[in-house]
């Protein structure tokens, strides 16, 4: 069946499709899956999201610990609180409605700014995302650089760079105020009746997806030359320091971070691969539904993945007494540290 509109005000779309406005939901296997199999490991994963920003929320700033480090908890845990709500978004404007209980529904009404709020909230909060993985960096090496100032420089740093993280994404979503939220139908391997939500009449007549590849491009970018950068400085920092023990919580602290600022990364890459494939063959491929279908999921790895490995290669989540024999080399200790 047709998935156009019997309107000819909206083409490609299931608005006041008769056949679309019929559909009785059932169960197909593979979109109901696809919908359901996230939140096996979304629900543990938002746990220890939760965990790391309790760690912000409780620790004794005040009082210096090795591996510990008051701005970096901050934007990680900013990182993937925004990361998740990104989740939550994506998966109401593509997987939900792939089900099927919203097609009857959707092809009954009017497009609608309620609809293009999903999807724009969701990019919203994906270009958000974006900044994260380049503050992290940064705000080691800031620390790495200004050892007796670090702290000073970082608080007035976040206060200025958080709220640009929200106002930034404004930039490249602007064109979708004036848009309407549609529903249309999505290719194999999706049956009839499941469907997506996009946008239609955007200001400008301006497009998503090359704005996306060039903020995806751009913050990989300077992403790669921050960590760069700070990989270089602590090595110099670390050749000044008189004795240097592996086993220290501190250098422990600094493996775990470098692991998850590097991995961070590669969803760039994941991302910025699929827009270009998107631009070079939508419309043109067959196989390319699986694509969007395996996105999603690899966007899902960005929600679970960052946190369990900062969770699981972080001593501050591990019981363990610290002692004073601990060297500190962390970038949260060069400050007493550093020879200069």
């Amino acid at each position: 069946m047709s998935s156009n509109s019997s309107s000819p005000k909206w083409p490609n779309t299931i608005h006041f499709n008769d056949a679309y406005m019929a559909y009785q939901n059932h169960f197909n296997g593979f979109a109901q899956i696809c919908a359901i199999v996230p939140w096996i490991y979304i629900i543990p994963s938002f746990h220890i999201i939760c965990k790391i920003f309790a760690v912000y929320l409780t620790s004794n700033w005040t009082r210096p610990e090795p591996g510990l480090n008051q701005h970096v908890f901050l934007v990680i845990s900013l990182s993937q609180l925004t990361v998740f709500v990104f989740f939550l978004f994506d998966y109401f404007t593509v997987r939900l409605p792939s089900t099927g209980l919203f097609t009857s529904w959707c092809a009954s009404i009017e497009p609608n700014h309620f609809l293009k709020g999903l999807f724009m909230t969701a990019y919203y909060t994906n270009y958000s995302a974006m900044i994260f993985p380049f503050m992290v960096p940064v705000v080691r090496l800031v620390v790495v650089t200004f050892p007796r100032n670090h702290f000073k420089i970082n608080s007035i740093l976040l206060r200025v760079g958080v709220p640009l993280t929200w106002i930034y994404p404004i930039l490249f979503t602007f064109f979708l105020i004036p848009a309407v939220g549609v529903c249309r139908q999505i290719s194999s391997p999706y049956p009839f009746g499941s469907v997506h939500i996009y946008y239609a009449n955007p200001a400008f007549g301006l497009r998503n997806s090359p704005l996306y590849l060039g903020n995806t491009l751009t913050w990989m970018t300077l992403s790669v030359m921050a960590n760069i950068i700070l990989f270089w400085k602590v090595a110099k920092a670390r050749a000044q320091l008189i004795t240097f023990q592996r086993s220290g919580v501190s250098y422990k602290a600094e493996l775990s971070l470098s692991i998850t600022t590097v991995t961070m990364i590669l969803f760039y890459v994941i991302n910025g691969t699929f827009v270009v494939m998107y631009i070079l063959y939508y419309g043109k491929a067959a196989y390319f539904t699986h694509l969007v279908t395996l996105k999603s999921f690899a966007n899902d790895l960005q929600t679970c993945v960052i946190p369990w490995i900062f969770y699981l290669t972080h001593p501050v989540f591990r019981k363990k007494t610290i002692t004073t024999s601990d060297v500190f080399v962390s970038t949260s200790s060069f400050k007493r540290r550093v020879m200069n």
